[in-house]
Formats: structure tokens, C-alpha cells, sequence
């Protein structure tokens, strides 16, 4: 059994102004999770995922340093390990790969749609 623990929803102000800054096609099911939930905890019998709050993601990913290590990506959240939680910006398809030594070859596909993503955990 899957327990999703959503945070408050985001403003449309908050929601919009992401919106313009990302510059890269999100995968399908994303945005709508995201309006709902400014990020959440979610574990099963056999994964934990925190999916970081929309509002801090842009933050977040300078902070990681994900333009110089993996710029083809974008980091949406992690396992609360080593494992980050991405979005590939040209296809929108979401993958895993290290927070140490994050980088293309790095990275694992998982699935093209969020909703597959949330289903999967």
C-alpha cells in the first residue's frame, strides 16, 4: 500500500511563475500533482520518495549544482538518499540517477508520465 502525504497547495501566483521559469516541457500528470501539492512524502512497502516543493525546485537544483553536473536534467526530488528523482528536459521522461557523480550515463529511465511515476513507487 502506497501513502502519499501532500503539503499545501502552491498559489496559481506560485504555480505560473515556475511555469515561466522552467523553460523545458514537464511530463504529463506533473503539473497537475504539483498544483494539488506543493511537494509530498510517499512511501510503500518497498520505496520512500520525497517529491521537493514546487516552490523550492528551481533553489534547489542550483543548488545541487545540476546545471553543471547534469544540464540536460532537472531535479524534481530524491529517495531522502543518494538517489535524485529527475526530468530529462528534452524528452520530459522521468529517470534516477546519483546526487554524487549525477550525469548523463548516470542516469536510469523510469517511466514518460508522472501519473506512471506515482503509480510505480
Amino acid at each position: 500500500m502506497t501513502t502519499i502525504d501532500k503539503n499545501c497547495s502552491p498559489t496559481l501566483k506560485e504555480v505560473e511563475s515556475f511555469l515561466m521559469e522552467i523553460g523545458f516541457k514537464l511530463p504529463i500528470g506533473f503539473i497537475e500533482f504539483f498544483r494539488d501539492a506543493n511537494g509530498a512524502n510517499i512511501s510503500s512497502e518497498t520505496r520512500y520518495v520525497i517529491l521537493w516543493p514546487l516552490t523550492d525546485m528551481l533553489h534547489l537544483n542550483k543548488q545541487y549544482n545540476v546545471d553543471e553536473y547534469a544540464p540536460e536534467f532537472f531535479i524534481f526530488g530524491s529517495d531522502g538518499g543518494d538517489t535524485a528523482y529527475v526530468i530529462e528536459k528534452a524528452t520530459s521522461h522521468i529517470f534516477e540517477m546519483p546526487f554524487i557523480g549525477m550525469s548523463k550515463k548516470e542516469a536510469i529511465f523510469i517511466c514518460k508520465f508522472f501519473d506512471e511515476f506515482l503509480k510505480n513507487i
